[in-house]
């Protein structure tokens, strides 16, 4: 029997882990981004269908090719030009197809990985509550430690789901080779997991059993798809329009961090004027910045924080991590307030009003310490909910102070 149990432990730690792998496996191999995805370089090498002879393209050639190729295969006619600013916005979609087809690809592939990987984390972290909901009716009415209980299902499952996580992002890494570096990756599935397990603990502590499965299902995929910043009303220029739709998407969307996080973090390593990175001596930059795909259309994305989002760099973009540790704290905390306020008779415990009243008659006539009431206990946790969700919208709207300060100043010099 205890070879038995132990099988059938070893089979239960492996089946989603091995799940987990073979999605990101075949989301990365079929959907991920491709070098065929990047077309167009104007820095590419002309050449002919028998490699060699080729050829380094010319600036003049290039503009010249991508404006016939245009023309001819769009019918797009030369409009009037007003100005530097309507020259630019005209050429940039056109000088920056490369880099604004490549970086869709990155986008879509965030956004199919990131739906998996939300809802099969959400989904399996649910157990840790629903499968022993029995067993803690049973301590809690022996007068155990419901806070305590608590943490240690929220500290098991984060370090269960976070190895996954983990897993997931080795696997992806080496079959995508990004440009981006590891790291990249890594902290996004890691929090990606971190967001997904604080919503799903909440979740199934406060849905009935036979239905935690769907909601959590639909809450991943609906809120995740709807508020990552690539669909309406939740797109990237929404979101940085409206503050209050912002910190919504930021608290309700498992996706909204992670889309961007990789998006950016790619667009930071392509090369400097194509689109999303500038160099420092781009003194013109702060006069044409509107018509860099950044600002327009396309992506809009890292708009509190675009002044190191420009920046050419591999090592990443990580703006978004503080906000996303806050919004899970916040998200457990409320998760902890919610198992003491739920299915109190089944834990043995008074209701609600019932405790208020009787700790409120013991606490006037002496029986009992102020200290240890529960309404100073209930007012403490509603205080150190406010604050961490303060701080959770502050973190979501905040902007980076220096913002394109070093290219203003480079300009007036």
């Amino acid at each position: 029997m205890p070879v038995l149990y132990s099988l059938q432990f070893m089979m239960k730690m492996t089946i989603f882990p091995s799940v987990l792998m073979i999605a990101i496996f075949l989301m990365t191999l079929l959907g991920g981004n491709q070098p065929k995805n990047w077309v167009g370089n104007p820095g590419s090498v002309r050449c002919s269908q028998n490699p060699p002879p080729c050829e380094k393209t010319s600036d003049a050639l290039l503009i010249l090719d991508i404006l016939l190729f245009s023309f001819l295969q769009d019918l797009l006619w030369i409009k009037f030009i007003a100005g530097p600013g309507d020259a630019s916005a005209m050429l940039n979609p056109l000088v920056f197809r490369y880099a604004i087809g490549g970086l869709g690809s990155v986008i879509t592939y965030s956004m199919m990985v990131g739906l998996v990987l939300c809802v099969l984390i959400g989904l399996n972290a649910t157990k840790i509550i629903t499968e022993k909901r029995l067993e803690f009716y049973r301590e809690a009415q022996s007068n155990a430690n419901t806070t305590a209980y608590y943490v240690a299902a929220t500290v098991t499952t984060t370090i269960e789901q976070g190895f996954s996580a983990f897993v997931g992002s080795v696997l992806a890494y080496l079959i995508l080779n990004p440009s981006a570096s590891f790291v990249v990756y890594l902290w996004n599935f890691f929090m990606l997991s971190w967001l997904s397990v604080s919503w799903a603990l909440l979740l199934s502590i406060i849905v009935p059993p036979k239905s935690v499965s769907t909601v959590v299902s639909f809450f991943m995929a609906f809120f995740g798809l709807l508020f990552c910043g690539q669909t309406q009303p939740g797109h990237f220029k929404a979101l940085y329009s409206n503050p209050t739709l912002a910190v919504f998407a930021g608290i309700v969307s498992p996706l909204r961090f992670f889309v961007e996080g990789i998006g950016v973090s790619e667009a930071r390593c392509l090369p400097q004027q194509s689109g999303y990175t500038v160099a420092d001596e781009a003194f013109n930059y702060p006069e044409y910045e509107q018509s860099y795909p950044y600002a327009f259309d396309r992506t809009f994305m890292a708009r509190t924080d675009a002044g190191t989002a420009i920046v050419q760099s591999c090592s990443g973009w990580f703006w978004w991590v503080p906000a996303s540790l806050v919004v899970g704290i916040t998200i457990r905390i409320a998760g902890a307030v919610a198992i003491h306020l739920s299915d109190r008779p089944k834990q043995g415990k008074k209701t609600i009003r019932t405790e208020i009243v009787d700790d409120f008659n013991k606490c006037r006539s002496g029986e009992k310490s102020i200290f240890q009431s529960f309404i100073l206990i209930g007012i403490l946790g509603f205080l150190v909910f406010s604050g961490f969700f303060a701080l959770s919208c502050w973190l979501i709207l905040r902007e980076n102070p220096e913002e394109f300060s070093r290219f203003v100043m480079a300009a007036t010099e």
